[in-house]
């Protein structure tokens, strides 16, 4: 329940908060759902797209780089517990 609320809470913040507390919400929401900062980030480039900005989804870009350092983490600590 808990992290649905916070991931509802990183998408509305996108539209209404500045970027850094939607950056931090999503990186630290990260350690426990791997995806968000992903959808999040497909979220803002799609909602702040605009032609002139150029066609690098910047966003997209640092939203999987974000989703694969937190896969990495995930796996790191559940083989260290087990394994521990």
């Amino acid at each position: 329940m808990t992290r649905g609320l916070l991931t509802l809470l990183a998408f509305v913040s996108t539209v209404l908060f500045p970027w850094p507390f939607t950056a931090l919400l999503t990186l630290g929401l990260s350690l426990v759902e791997p995806l968000v900062p992903l959808a999040v980030g497909l979220f803002a480039d799609t909602l702040y797209f605009t032609a002139q900005a150029g066609s690098l989804p910047r966003f997209t870009i640092y939203g999987a780089v974000v989703t694969a350092l937190a896969f990495l983490v995930r796996s790191r600590l559940k083989t260290s517990i087990i394994g521990g």
